[in-house]
């Protein structure tokens, strides 16, 4: 399948937009709920601890993924995998999904490039 390079650059600015805003958000949960949170549950555990990371990575992934679509969205993809497996209940909330949706899209943007420049 071929796409003009103009629809393309949309596509492009539409996954990277919605990587922006998920990034955004996420370090603004992060930040309201680390610092202006008064019902401390005290120290994180070690499991917590391990979760967050792998979600830094992830979003890790999706900002690389601004440069390098294919390794960024698998970064993304796979740290998405690695977190629903320690832990299920992530599996559980629908607006989560978005994080590897953005990844896919930006693993589907790399094909699309390749598939356009392979014909030219």
């Amino acid at each position: 399948m071929t796409i003009s390079t103009k629809t393309y650059k949309k596509l492009r600015w539409a996954i990277r937009g919605l990587s922006g805003l998920l990034i955004a958000f996420s370090l603004l949960m992060f930040i309201g709920e680390t610092f202006f949170d008064e019902s401390s549950g005290g120290p994180l555990t070690r499991n917590a601890i391990l979760q967050l990371s792998i979600a830094a990575v992830g979003l890790i992934g999706l900002g690389l993924a601004w440069k390098w679509e294919l390794i960024g969205g698998i970064i993304a993809l796979v740290a998405f995998i690695v977190l629903a497996i320690i832990n299920p209940r992530v599996l559980e909330m629908p607006l989560m999904f978005v994080w590897p949706a953005n990844g896919m899209l930006f693993i589907i943007l790399w094909a699309l490039n390749r598939n356009n420049t392979e014909q030219i």
